[in-house]
């Protein structure tokens, strides 16, 4: 059904395997800050802040990791032949 008409290896960069270990050290700052709150009972602003902050970071994480770590692959979808039922014509 598919067929693979492009493909391009990953550039597999060590600046972002790096920034991805850092921001997986953010998120589980964040995530401790979060879980910390929760437990001591601080304001919901605060616990929505840390977890709104560990999701960005988790969003950044995942951009980073399909630029340079998942292959770029231009795919063409072959479509089925429509079948439309015949119908009697009046006359």
């Amino acid at each position: 059904m598919t067929e693979i008409i492009r493909t391009e290896l990953p550039s597999e960069s060590l600046t972002a395997l790096v920034i991805i270990y850092v921001l997986t050290v953010f998120v589980l700052f964040f995530g401790g800050l979060a879980t910390y709150g929760l437990i001591e009972g601080w304001s919901p602003a605060w616990i929505s802040l840390w977890f709104g902050a560990m999701f960005i970071a988790l969003a950044a994480i995942t951009d980073i990791y399909r630029r340079n770590f998942l292959p770029d692959e231009m795919v063409k979808k072959t479509r089925l032949p429509k079948v439309t039922p015949r119908r009697e014509l009046r006359e």
